[in-house]
């Protein structure tokens, strides 16, 4: 068997193949015609063949055709990190494309890139992107008692006063909860968790985000106050409401699944239902009811609701960002929060007028995915730390 043979022994070799990542990104009849001879040749191979397109497709990379400068600039950094794989030899089998793009830096994929600016022609303000707090860890604040919490840990409460937390590895503990005052999560940029309240209801806390609530529901309503982001599945129940406060706003549901984002360092407050039907009443009174696939929007000055693609704002449970024509601005800032990194850029650079669309699939590796965020919105990053310097490419 010769070398190149050996090589496409699965769908894996496939997709770290050169001469395959070429083809895909930049096929011609002469690669096409290749490819097919080569088919013929290795007719044993033909399995793992297609399966390697198919999940190359997967990822959708020819949706929108990027511009041929910007294709070569992405199979650049794919091949360097193709070779750093080599070189390492670090990974092993991998049976989905995702995780073997992430580690080529294919892992982001931004499609559609546009100049945008105001109706009387002027560009949009930059804003600050992104926040950077000293590194810290989850923690549990229950009757006086600051309890640390693991990354990507699940508490569940019991309903009696308990609390049972499971980290990644299985490894469980119980806690003591306060009976009568409220306890405190406190999620800290760069660090994730989820919490079942006990009523069954389940939360995902995003980066940079704290929730208030009780060891145990009683009277009238079930309630809890957010700040921050979250993903809420609440629990049917017709007789007792649940009420989530967050800033600006009170949203009333029965039984349904929606997302908040409520930064108190965010101008925009936003709620997108998922399923079932919420009632929402900001503080000046206005009450809107949302139904599944709308998001209702409350800045500063106005009040939106519209239909919208509801996997986008909760794609972020699955450690998945999507974006459709949104600001370079505000991608970064959610990279920031999601990592706990800063980012400072040059006055020339509007990062408000440069829009993409995309999947961003947030692997350990900042480096990565900030290459492939500078390689598609044609900047150059440089990182100090938890501080990342934009400049022009």
């Amino acid at each position: 068997m010769d070398n190149k043979n050996r090589l496409f022994q699965n769908d894996h070799n496939f997709l770290l193949a050169e001469d395959f990542i070429r083809w895909r990104l930049f096929r011609t009849k002469e690669s096409d015609e290749y490819w097919n001879n080569f088919l013929i040749e290795n007719p044993h191979l033909e399995k793992a063949f297609h399966e390697a397109i198919i999940q190359f497709n997967a990822v959708k990379i020819n949706r929108d055709q990027l511009p041929d400068e910007d294709k070569k600039d992405v199979y650049r950094t794919v091949l360097l990190n193709i070779h750093r794989y080599k070189r390492r030899r670090l990974l092993r089998r991998i049976g989905s494309v995702a995780a073997v793009l992430v580690i080529g830096i294919l892992s982001v994929l931004f499609f559609n890139r546009r100049e945008d600016v105001r109706s009387d022609g002027s560009p949009k303000n930059e804003i600050i992107v992104g926040e950077a707090l000293p590194v810290e860890e989850i923690y549990l604040i229950a009757g006086g008692e600051r309890i640390n919490i693991a990354h990507k840990s699940h508490i569940g409460l019991t309903g009696d006063g308990k609390a049972l937390v499971t980290d990644s590895t299985d490894s469980r503990k119980e806690l003591s909860l306060a009976a009568a005052e409220l306890n405190k999560l406190i999620v800290p940029y760069g660090k994730r968790t989820s919490l079942t309240l006990p009523d069954g209801t389940e939360v995902w806390l995003n980066s940079g985000t704290q929730l208030d609530f009780p060891s145990k529901f009683m009277g009238s309503k079930r309630e809890i106050s957010v700040n921050g982001e979250i993903f809420i599945n609440v629990a049917h129940n017709s007789k007792v409401p649940f009420v989530v406060r967050a800033h600006d706003m009170d949203i009333y549901v029965q039984g349904t699944s929606f997302n908040v984002s409520a930064y108190h360092d965010d101008s925009r407050k936003t709620v997108v239902l998922v399923k079932g039907k919420v009632k929402i009443e900001t503080t000046d009174k206005h009450t809107t009811e949302l139904l599944p696939n709308e998001k209702l929007e409350v800045t500063d000055n106005d009040i939106t609701k519209e239909s919208v693609n509801v996997s986008e704002y909760i794609s972020w449970t699955k450690g998945i960002l999507e974006f459709d024509e949104t600001p370079v601005s505000e991608i970064l800032k959610k990279i920031g929060r999601y990592y706990n990194v800063q980012f400072e850029s040059i006055p020339e650079i509007k990062l408000n007028d440069k829009t993409c669309s995309g999947k961003l699939f947030l692997s350990n590796n900042l480096d990565s995915v900030m290459t492939s965020v500078s390689v598609l919105s044609s900047t150059v990053y440089q990182r100090e730390n938890n501080i990342i310097h934009i400049t022009k490419k």
